[in-house]
Order: structure tokens, then sequence, then C-alpha cells
């Protein structure tokens, strides 16, 4: 984070006007519009021929990477923190770990190994968090 340039086409990135609720959407430059459903989808590592192992360590109390992510304006439109949200039917929330858990599922029952790791009460960072837990379950995974 420390080398993170906040430059235009860098962090966090540009948008563009949309005419749909809030009325912007992920543009096409930048660190968090390449997370942008638009321009990132990782289902197709299902059909990969070779499927390398997968580890997933993640925190239960990522505020971010959730399903009740603090950074999904729907999610917050539906809380009430964002006014004029027009309804689940419109804008659901993104279920951000269910849908990472359904690929990796589906990578799974196509051959792969995956192993997941929930480390309780973590949050965005569990190498920094959980540092000892993390390396644990690295070191595991990688044979080491």
């Amino acid at each position: 984070m420390l080398t993170t340039s906040t430059e235009p086409g860098n962090y966090p990135g540009d948008g563009t006007a949309s005419e749909n609720w809030p009325g912007f959407g992920a543009g096409s430059v930048g660190v968090l519009n390449t997370m942008a459903p638009g321009h990132f989808n990782v289902s197709g590592i299902v059909d990969l021929a070779r499927k390398p192992p997968i580890l997933w360590i993640h925190g239960t109390a990522d505020a971010i990477v959730s399903d009740a992510s603090f950074f999904d304006l729907n999610h917050l439109g539906a809380l009430g923190v964002i006014p004029g949200w027009p309804g689940e039917d419109v804008a659901p929330a993104q279920p951000m770990v269910s849908q990472t858990r359904d690929v990796l599922d589906a990578y799974a029952a196509a051959g792969g190994t995956v192993t997941e790791v929930e480390l309780e009460g973590a949050g965005h960072s569990p190498h920094l968090e959980r540092p000892e837990e993390f390396r644990a379950a690295l070191r595991k995974h990688i044979g080491a």
C-alpha cells in the first residue's frame, strides 16, 4: 500500500456515468476497476485442463470482501445509508464470499483441489492480523 499511486489511471480508477442507480459505474482504468464484474471474471478457472491446487485464506470479519460489504453501494443502500436505493430486485448487493465459494465449489467438482481456511474474527488482511495461522496454512499448502 505504501507504493500505491493515486495518479490518474491507477488508484482508485476512473468512473463512468450510468443511467442505473447510483448513477455511475466502474470505468476502464485503475486498480479497483480491474475487480469490477465487467472486467473481472474468474469462473473460467473451472474449465482449466490443468487445475493447480487452490488455497483460499480469508477472515470472517472482512468488511470489504463480504456478503455484506461496506464497500458495496447496493448493500449500503439496503441499510438506508445511501439514499435512493431502488430495491433488491433492481440493485441487489453482491454476495462476494458466496460467489467466490460457488466458483471454487465448481472448480472442485470439475476435479480441482480447494482448501478454504476461514480465520474467525480476522478482517481484510489475515496475513497481517493472524500471520502465524496464515503462514501455517500456506506452508501446509505448498508442502513446506
